[in-house]
């Protein structure tokens, strides 16, 4: 085996999460990009109401409201510092 133990991917919903709020917290994370390709060593974020029109998002249905993370090779500090940033706007 390659890995034992974590990965660099999770999955993970905000408090009182719209289509709306979580979009602009993807959107406002200055170091992370928005993208779908896990193959690189750069963090990545998706959210998953982001291929949902936002006419048929369900804030009921959890499913909708997940944001996909994968942290790459930068310094944990870095990204911390980013995902409280974007956080803090919503």
């Amino acid at each position: 085996k390659q890995m034992r133990g974590a990965c660099g991917l999770l999955t993970f919903t905000v408090k009182n999460g719209t289509c709306e709020s979580i979009t602009k917290f993807c959107e406002s994370l200055k170091h992370i990009l928005m993208a779908v390709s896990w193959g690189g060593h750069e963090s990545l974020v998706i959210p998953k109401c982001s291929g949902i029109n936002p006419k048929n998002f369900d804030a009921a249905n959890i499913e909708h409201q997940y944001i996909r993370l994968y942290v790459g090779l930068e310094d944990a500090s870095y990204l911390i510092a980013d995902i409280n940033q974007a956080l803090n706007l919503i």
